[in-house]
């Protein structure tokens, strides 16, 4: 790392443009989206506008690994309810799955299907 003296007039102004963009909430990005900084600052601003879906509002926020994340307007079915409380009852009671079983599960499922198929 150099010192500021070490540093050139543009280096110095990137450097500064860098703090800058860290210490703020938010920046409108090229494609018109307000991009927030952090998810609670997100948050703050989507509660602002009950009466708009996340989605309508055109905002993001960058999460922990620097990628924009949407909130989704996406609603579950009554199947996907279903999936999901049974997801978490299996968890509570320790039945939990990993990975490469449930992958390994519906490839055997979709194996079956297949066969039936032909």
């Amino acid at each position: 790392m150099k010192t500021v003296a070490e540093m050139s007039v543009e280096e110095l102004k990137e450097l500064l443009r860098q703090v800058v963009a860290e210490q703020r909430e938010y920046f409108l990005d090229e494609e018109g989206w307000l991009v927030f900084t952090s998810e609670e600052a997100y948050a703050r601003y989507l509660s602002q506008h009950p009466d708009k879906m996340p989605s309508e509002l055109k905002a993001c926020f960058i999460d922990e690994n620097g990628v924009k994340a949407y909130y989704s307007d996406y609603e579950l079915t009554e199947e996907g309810l279903r999936r999901v409380e049974e997801g978490r009852k299996q968890i509570a009671e320790g039945k939990f799955v990993t990975l490469e079983e449930s992958r390994r599960r519906r490839m055997a499922r979709e194996g079956k299907a297949r066969k039936k198929a032909v």
